[in-house]
């Protein structure tokens, strides 16, 4: 038996139905549509939307049955379907009035993977949806490189020109904004020298108030520079990752004695929210002991590896993040694990607030 043709409620062009979103029912009337196109068309003239909780079609009638979310228009059916979405975002802003997490990524060794875990964090967490700002303290300028970011300002402007933030910052993804830097963090890091006291705290002076971002991370070069005295005095918590190989054990106590200085000196509490070993290599024993070794000295704070992938060196020379070159692959996965747990942080620091 042949199946019966309909005609387009649209078009009026006749088709076989093949799917359940060509077909409208609405109060016992049926309509069809023969493409997306036509289905748009017919919701355009009758002003109809989408619900954004259930997925409805309806036509709006009262003023609460449309809202902004990030800029786009969102639609709700009724009251039952915009309460959750109300309240996910009332503890969203709750979230943010209590400030951001702080966290300052820095080893004073060079090679340990910090510009490629500052920029996997940062896109991760934007990714799942919590507003980041990525503060490049490198004159290197590799984080706008890794993003295919092109900024007319840099951190320079922030601190030297005094130009505000906002201003300052360029979005680099959707959540994720990105404060850059390039060869002219060498006179930023003059000019804070000639200052007359408080010359450590200008980042944090400059940042001071700034409550639209729930994760706020810095990239900080490997040195002891005055800058990234800057980061560790704004910072809360220091993530430090650390290279599979001996050498870099000797960078990550250079850290702690840094650390150390910073609380005992500044009267500024900063924790190690983790060691983070990178470049783990399962081939190698090299690798187990130099997280064996890690472990005997921070214990807890060590957290899973990441492991040697090349993916993660092909990325930055496409403009992309890890999630973005290779979502499945060992680096993506193993960032996306720390990503997680970092979540997981910082709602635990907003239930102990």
């Amino acid at each position: 038996m042949a199946t019966a043709l309909k005609t387009c409620s649209v078009c009026e062009e006749q088709f076989l139905v093949k799917n359940p979103d060509q077909v409208k029912r609405d109060d016992g009337e049926v309509t069809y549509f023969c493409s997306d196109t036509c289905r748009e068309e017919d919701r355009s003239r009758r002003g109809a939307v989408v619900c954004s909780s259930c997925g409805e079609e309806f036509v709006p009638k009262y003023a609460y049955q449309q809202g902004e979310k990030e800029g786009e228009a969102v639609y709700f059916c009724s009251m039952e379907c915009r309460r959750p979405v109300a309240s996910k975002q009332r503890r969203r802003n709750a979230r943010a009035k209590r400030g951001p997490m702080r966290i300052a990524v820095l080893n004073q060794k060079g090679g340990t993977g910090k510009t490629t875990t500052s920029v996997s964090v940062a896109a991760g967490l934007a990714e799942e949806g919590h507003r980041v700002l990525l503060i490049d303290l490198d004159s290197q300028g590799q984080i706008g490189i890794s993003l295919g970011v092109d900024a007319e300002d840099t951190v320079y402007d922030l601190i030297v020109d005094d130009k505000p933030l906002d201003e300052t910052v360029v979005q680099a993804r959707p959540n994720l904004d990105v404060l850059v830097a390039d060869e002219s963090l060498a006179s930023a890091e003059i000019f804070l020298a000639r200052m007359e006291g408080n010359a450590d705290k200008v980042l944090r002076n400059k940042l001071h108030g700034n409550l639209v971002y729930e994760f706020v991370l810095i990239d900080c070069g490997p040195s002891l520079s005055l800058l990234n005295k800057n980061a560790l005095i704004f910072a809360d918590h220091l993530l430090v990752p650390v290279a599979c190989d001996f050498l870099s054990l000797v960078g990550v106590k250079q850290v702690l004695q840094t650390l150390k200085r910073v609380n005992r000196e500044l009267v500024h509490s900063i924790d190690i929210l983790g060691i983070l070993p990178t470049f783990y290599d399962i081939r190698n024993n090299i690798s187990d002991e130099s997280i064996k070794t890690l472990k005997s000295h921070f214990h807890d704070k060590v957290l899973p590896p990441i492991r040697v992938n090349t993916r993660l060196k092909e990325a930055p020379g496409e403009n992309e993040t890890i999630f973005e070159y290779a979502p499945n692959s060992r680096g993506a996965k193993d960032y996306r694990k720390l990503v997680e747990w970092l979540i997981e942080q910082r709602e635990e620091h907003l239930r102990a607030g």
